[in-house]
């Protein structure tokens, strides 16, 4: 999450996000408010007392049953601006690689003194079975005196509670490594129970000097059990001599006060599978496991795990410490990310047990539900405190009598509008209609702009790929010259080249075919000649064949396929491109280098500082994403002292160069920008036909538009600008319907564009096949 400290910034923000037109959505949001509409709505025998900053929305949107004080109720609500994304969802040039989201925030009274005071005040006055403290990370924004002081008021406090009310602290996203010392030294030793996730406890562990360090910040993805254990056991050893109380849990359990924590844990796994779909659907179809059936618990002690669908847990202990453990179903298309962890780690508190816990537990077991939650903007926090036995002695459905607003509760889970502004006015809903008329007409367009091939089945349509330069090698063609078809596209090649590309493509030298001017029209001239060996034993492939996409030069080989420009243009075209890209990286030495980042990796900062670099040597300052190709990964293109500067420093920026390419200039850089004019010079005597399938443009990263203006924009701009394949890649991935995957044929010299696909989805990969030349 980040802190927006400049007000005016964070309101025009606001304003934005909160347009009618734009239809926000507004949601409680808050570990404290979340946690209490959980106990509220899966939990009806549990009451929950929330203490902190509500707001007249928050007020309204808060579950009925939850008992608010009005000591700390705010005139305006303080608002969480959040932006949820899947996973592959592209913006600009970028592409998420996980489902998450961005969150920022303007807090005035979250973490202040305060509500601090009248959280533990409310203690002393409801006397809860169970305290829940939350809100702590949000101090971090504060300058260090301050927060500080905030730390020894709560420490105060905590140490002044009764010993048998257990105390759980749900910790949010902390970045700055003093203040998580800091928070670990003063507020976890005295808490019973601390909720974190794989972040947060890896940045434990790194700022500890634990073990696996390279897992901070955690890479999207499967990790690996032991290492989190290992995390979790040097973590709890690191912080032994602060913690005085025998009653700890450390999201593993220690002592004997806790039990029940199977079930617990139990309770958040499944809390967890469902959590991520708004839409409260339960189809266990939608869920599945992404984890290896056998695998290492804990080196330390031997322990293995072996899944067994009916005895999913596993317990074992190191030392005096009990570690339970069981994987999690994982739903396939999550609709939203925030909030899960404060849903299990509600559902594990309330299914454990901590000394009186038993006597009501055993007569009301809840039902485990979903909260109902979309694009949440309304942030209410800070402190909640259920009380399970007060509950049983009141009525649970007795209305709020401080509920003034027009819009409640039951208002906004019974009405399929839009809660951000109820009541609609006539202007309101005019200038809604308008809007949504304008948005149609766009999304209208965005449909023509493609061909709709619905009526061939998902599983029958047919995808080709061709690679480009870089997959090259001595010997390629020799499989496919044995086709007429295929020999003959060699031949009109050389006539119009006016040299023997075929030789040049099956013999070599290979320092001749690496050259620019040689080596893109033979890779053009390979693929296609590949296509038409691979058309002549699949003659069915051409009616189901729906879309296309080339790498760098091998869009130009998707524009034959495609049917926009004839072969004979292709090979002119492709030829004056390679001699005028050739050109211009005779004017500096310069290469491409494909680097490999992690969430700590300052890339951008490195580019910057190489360019500073050049400029003190005298040399042309270029160095620019040239390629993106999968999630981390990256090509570079650029000057020679820029290569070598990010070579010499990639330590320094925690960034890994995996090789430099062999080619002979920095290709979809800046530095090709005055090829662009020979280019489209021939393009003018170019016919441009509309596409016959679907075709997209390494540019943009989408559908090539029909207009022939803008197709031939795009082949010129591809030259000087980032091939956006791992946009490509992903919208190719989006393809699937149902669980239904069309077929994904790479066709051409090499097997690279797979090798990314893997990387992109290894369910898209296991429907991918590669035709050689």
């Amino acid at each position: 999450m980040i802190h927006t400290s400049d007000e005016k910034l964070f309101q025009i923000l606001v304003q934005a996000a909160g347009d009618s037109q734009q239809r926000p959505q507004y949601y409680i949001g808050g570990n404290a408010a979340l946690m209490a509409e959980k106990i509220a709505s899966s939990f009806p025998r549990t009451t929950a007392y929330l203490v902190g900053p509500i707001g007249p929305r928050s007020q309204a949107l808060l579950h009925p049953s939850i008992v608010r004080t009005n000591s700390t109720r705010i005139i305006k609500d303080e608002i969480h601006i959040i932006m949820e994304y899947k996973q592959g969802e592209i913006l600009g040039e970028y592409v998420a690689p996980a489902s998450s989201r961005f969150i920022t925030s303007h807090d005035q009274y979250s973490g202040s003194s305060v509500v601090i005071e009248m959280f533990f005040k409310a203690i002393s006055q409801f006397q809860p079975d169970l305290i829940i403290l939350t809100g702590v990370h949000l101090i971090q924004t504060q300058n260090k005196e301050m927060r500080s002081e905030k730390l020894r008021l709560i420490k105060r406090n905590l140490l002044q509670l009764p010993s048998n009310i257990p105390i759980h602290l749900e910790l949010g996203s902390i970045g700055h490594a003093d203040y998580v010392a800091e928070v670990l030294k003063k507020i976890v030793p005295n808490v019973d129970s601390l909720g974190i996730n794989e972040q947060e406890l890896a940045f434990f562990s790194h700022i500890a000097n634990g073990p696996y360090t390279d897992l901070y910040p955690v890479s999207p993805g499967a990790v690996h059990v032991h290492k989190f254990v290992a995390h979790l056991n040097i973590t709890i050893n690191y912080f032994d001599y602060y913690m005085n109380s025998k009653k700890k849990n450390f999201h593993v359990y220690r002592g004997t006060d806790w039990s029940n924590l199977a079930a617990g844990l139990a309770a958040g796994a499944r809390t967890a599978a469902y959590s991520c779909n708004a839409a409260r659907d339960i189809n266990t179809d939608n869920l599945e496991l992404r984890t290896s059936l056998t695998h290492v618990l804990d080196r330390e002690v031997g322990k293995m795990y072996n899944f067994e669908p009916h005895k999913p847990i596993a317990s074992w202990m190191r030392k005096d410490v009990v570690f339970i453990y069981t994987p999690v179903l994982v739903c396939k298309f999550p609709s939203r990310t925030v909030g899960i962890d404060d849903a299990i780690s509600t559902s594990g508190l309330l299914f454990s047990q901590f000394h009186r816990f038993s006597t009501w537990m055993k007569r009301a077991v809840p039902p485990l539900l979903s909260t109902v939650r979309g694009i949440r903007r309304i942030r209410s926090k800070k402190f909640l405190c259920p009380d399970p036995i007060e509950t049983l002695k009141k009525p649970t459905n007795r209305p709020v009598k401080w509920i003034e607003d027009a819009t409640t509760y039951s208002d906004i889970h019974n009405l399929m509008t839009d809660p951000s502004s109820i009541p609609y006015s006539r202007k309101d809903m005019e200038r809604l209609m308008h809007s949504t008329q304008e948005k149609m007409k766009k999304e209208t367009k965005k449909k023509k702009k493609g061909i709709n091939f619905g009526h061939i089945p998902i599983s029958e349509q047919v995808v080709v790929m061709f690679p480009g330069q870089g997959s090259q090698y001595t010997g390629m063609g020799k499989k496919v010259i044995d086709c007429r078809k295929a020999d003959e596209i060699y031949e009109r090649a050389s006539e119009i080249l006016q040299y023997d590309l075929k030789q040049i493509c099956i013999e070599g030298p290979k320092t001749k075919l690496d050259q620019t001017i040689y080596c893109q029209p033979a890779m053009l001239v390979t693929c296609l000649a590949a296509w038409e060996k691979f058309k002549q034993s699949n003659e069915w492939v051409v009616d189901k064949l729906t879309h296309t996409a080339g790498f760098s030069v091998g869009e130009i080989a998707s524009l034959v396929l495609a049917g926009v420009i004839s072969f004979e243009d292709a090979v002119k075209l492709v030829k004056i491109r390679a001699e005028a890209m050739n050109q211009c990286s005779q004017r500096i030495s310069s290469g491409m280098l494909t680097i490999r980042t992690s969430a700590i990796s300052r890339l951008s900062e490195a580019m910057k500082d190489a360019k500073l670099s050049a400029v003190e040597k005298n040399e042309l300052a270029i160095c620019e994403i040239s390629n993106y190709l999968f999630c981390h990964v990256k090509v570079i293109g650029a000057s020679q002292k820029c290569m070598d500067y990010l070579i010499q420093n990639k330590d320094k920026y925690s960034f890994q160069v995996v090789k430099k390419l062999a080619v002979s200039g920095a290709f979809h850089t800046t530095l090709m920008k005055e090829a662009a004019e020979p280019l489209n010079a021939a393009l003018k005597d170019i016919t441009i036909n509309p596409p016959c399938i679907n075709i997209f443009s390494n540019y943009t990263g989408e559908l090539f538009h029909d207009s022939p203006i803008s197709i031939k924009a795009s082949i010129v701009k591809q030259i000087y600008n980032s091939v956006k394949w791992e946009q490509i890649q992903q919208h190719l991935f989006r393809l699937h319907r149902n669980h239904q995957y069309p077929l994904y044929m790479e066709v051409g010299p090499g097997r690279q564009l797979g090798a990314m696909f893997y990387n992109i989805s290894k369910r898209v990969y296991a429907h991918y096949e590669s035709f050689p030349a």
